[in-house]
């Protein structure tokens, strides 16, 4: 999997960080993103210090915005003409139960759980 291309949605915190990381630890050329630009940059520089055997690319996508999503796709295209490895992490949870939620919060779940994994699963197979 050495120099292959992987994306890791969410990696600015948490298991996705830690993927992002790993992957790059590896010798995979990562593209992370998320709508926290600063910790992704953060992230980046923290890799590059290291001087691991992958790379990692930093790029700003609110995946509720199919517009973002589409950017994004463009943007690893350009950069790397392909995509190995897509790995749908990013996940969001609110306290919205179907009684008593309101219906933003299940629209905006929705939209990072179920339309954002679709759409970028979807780009990828493109770039395959």
């Amino acid at each position: 999997w050495f120099g292959r291309v992987a994306l890791v949605t969410g990696s600015s915190v948490g298991i996705g960080r830690a993927i992002a990381s790993s992957l790059v630890e590896h010798g995979l050329k990562v593209v992370g993103c998320a709508r926290n630009i600063d910790q992704l940059n953060e992230l980046e520089s923290e890799l590059k210090a290291k001087k691991l055997k992958g790379s990692f690319k930093a790029i700003k996508c609110d995946l509720r915005q199919e517009s973002d999503i589409k950017a994004m796709f463009e943007e690893i295209g350009s950069s790397f003409g392909r995509i190995d490895i897509c790995i749908n992490n990013a996940g969001l949870a609110k306290d919205a139960p179907l009684i008593t939620g309101d219906t933003e919060s299940w629209r905006e779940m929705l939209d990072v759980n179920v339309t954002a994994l679709s759409v970028c699963t979807r780009e990828s197979i493109k770039l395959m």
